[in-house]
């Protein structure tokens, strides 16, 4: 008979299904039909924690090969920058020279591994912050577009998570795949931008020759009216990203007022919505290029 040393209550995280069988811990009807959830085959996790991405991370480490690093948006998501969702795959990459089989709801990349790059975490290895923005820029095969790695980038930047310069020196003498993407993301990045929306608004039109400043402040004398959060100052054009938070409360009340006396100063705004930037990018541009010739 089982024993009740791990009863229900008493598993506080993931754990490999056969083992706990193996040890006496379950049997394999009470793991079947016991308050677990499967989150890979042969991990479980007791029902109660929070289905989170970083929940899926603590689980995956426990069953992808020997020396495979944890790395990422899901080792930028354990770190406290939610880029991942619950069920994006969890990302590792694992060297050369081992070889390794798939494991559905992970992605793993054979690449070049320096000791530097990772440092023990948990029951494996996860990448250190030099490393993890690698691969969140390098990384081609997750189909996230350049204008969004930029974004994540400048929210790394901005949080102090990685040093620009510290980043320019660690990718100069690399030869990864992908790797004059991601010095191409480091010379579009901006540490001034306030959401990956944003970046995301200003790289699509630096893409198409439009360079426009993050987060200008305009003043009429001493006064300041507000923040823009794209500037394009030779034309007065400002371009502003609406999320959905934008649309509660006394959030539309406040834009309105705000940016009718940035207007009276000579401004002109452009309004991005969510579903322009995602579903026609191009179609943004070509606005934003219209508002800008009609003022110069």
């Amino acid at each position: 008979m089982p024993s009740n040393r791990y009863a229900t209550t008493e598993f506080f995280g993931p754990f490999i299904g056969s083992r706990v069988v193996s040890e006496g811990d379950l049997t394999r009807s009470q793991l079947r039909s016991g308050p677990y959830n499967r989150l890979f085959q042969d991990v479980y996790a007791p029902m109660g924690i929070p289905l989170d991405h970083e929940l899926r991370c603590k689980t995956a480490i426990l069953v992808v090969p020997d020396g495979a690093v944890l790395t990422g948006c899901s080792a930028a998501t354990v770190r406290g920058f939610p880029f991942s969702l619950e069920n994006d795959p969890v990302e590792f990459v694992v060297p050369e020279a081992r070889g390794f089989h798939s494991l559905r709801g992970t992605h793993l990349r054979r690449t070049r591994l320096l000791g530097r790059d990772f440092v023990p975490w948990r029951d494996g290895l996860i990448a250190t912050p030099l490393r993890i923005t690698m691969d969140i820029l390098t990384d081609t095969r997750l189909r996230r577009s350049f204008p969004r790695v930029v974004g994540l980038l400048d929210t790394l930047l901005r949080a102090g998570f990685i040093d620009g310069e510290a980043l320019k020196v660690y990718l100069e003498h690399r030869h990864d795949n992908g790797i004059v993407r991601a010095r191409q993301a480091l010379a579009f990045s901006d540490e001034r931008a306030e959401s990956i929306p944003e970046s995301e608004v200003r790289v699509w039109l630096r893409l198409h020759e439009i360079e426009a400043e993050p987060q200008v402040e305009v003043y009429r004398g001493t006064r300041f009216l507000g923040r823009l959060d794209l500037a394009i100052r030779e034309a007065k054009v400002a371009v502003e990203y609406d999320g959905a938070w934008h649309l509660e409360g006394e959030q539309p009340r406040l834009d309105a007022r705000r940016r009718a006396m940035i207007e009276a100063e000579g401004w002109e705004f452009v309004v991005i919505t969510k579903e322009e930037l995602y579903a026609d990018p191009r179609a943004m541009v070509r606005r934003v290029k219209a508002a800008v010739a009609s003022r110069i």
